[in-house]
């Protein structure tokens, strides 16, 4: 039964070594992914080289993480407090790619939401300016006296030309309104949460996002090296386990009660030659 309950709990150990290991894969993949696409973008007159600079960082400082948790005491002690500003100022680094990425994410949405807006404002304007044309040259007909119909007549149809045009015009200007609308209604459901959180809390929702973003920043990166430190640690604990079970199994009950019969026998034995 006892076998059958530490077998069980290296199970346990097993599982969540292999969660830790899946958990800190993902955080820290993605959390470098996204800061190497935000600081290549800070940088986007030399993106790839300044991508490569921060793929080489991002994996220094994981790698650093590991090493100084395994290393602490044994390491001289300026090097391993300018390790630890290294790894404070890298995750800096990495959070200020990231905010850069999700930042861009955001105002890539905003932007297509104020461009359409401006486009709808300027469409509305044009619209307004052709109906107020139309009921111009409409009054103008209607100011000719009535007993000139020769000459209502004759500027009605000189007039009917342009407002036939005009028309046209804002037939077509309702429909680029009604694209515009649309598009803007699918940006607002992009953003529909954060327009959401806007309104309840009363904030604008630039200010949402700000504060979104540095909420992502502030968890993610120490969340990753956590997990390469606690993976790290479960790891070197696994490994300390698995050497320590053969020398709790050569001190199992069975080997001392067969040492014990050898020295009962070798007792009888020297009882016998003494007789």
């Amino acid at each position: 039964m006892l076998y059958e309950n530490s077998d069980e709990i290296d199970m346990i150990s097993l599982w969540l070594l292999i969660g830790l290991i899946i958990a800190t894969l993902a955080v820290s993949t993605l959390g470098a992914a996204f800061s190497v696409l935000g600081v290549a973008a800070l940088f986007s007159g030399a993106a790839l080289a300044t991508g490569a600079m921060a793929v080489s960082l991002e994996f220094a400082k994981f790698v650093l993480s590991a090493y100084l948790h395994q290393r602490w005491q044994k390491l001289n002690r300026i090097y391993k407090y300018y390790l630890s500003f290294s790894i404070v100022v890298l995750s800096l680094i990495t959070s200020m790619g990231i905010f850069g990425f999700l930042s861009a994410a955001y105002q890539s949405a905003t932007n297509v939401l104020e461009t359409e807006n401006i486009k709808l404002g300027a469409l509305k304007e044009r619209q307004s300016r052709l109906t107020t044309e139309t009921a111009r040259l409409t009054k103008s007909i209607d100011e000719i006296p009535a007993n000139r119909v020769s000459k209502r007549m004759q500027i009605r149809a000189e007039i009917e030309p342009q407002i036939s045009d005009i028309n046209k015009q804002v037939l077509g200007i309702d429909g680029q309104i009604a694209e515009s609308n649309i598009k803007i209604l699918a940006v607002k459901e992009k953003v529909g949460p954060l327009i959401y959180i806007s309104k309840m809390f009363n904030i604008d929702i630039d200010t949402v996002v700000k504060y979104l973003i540095l909420l992502f920043i502030f968890v993610f990166d120490p969340l990753a090296i956590c997990l390469v430190i606690a993976t790290s640690e479960s790891l070197e604990s696994r490994r300390h386990d698995k050497v320590k079970m053969p020398s709790a199994a050569s001190n199992s009950p069975s080997d001392e009660n067969a040492d014990s019969d050898i020295i009962q026998m070798r007792f009888v034995d020297q009882d016998k030659n003494v007789v």
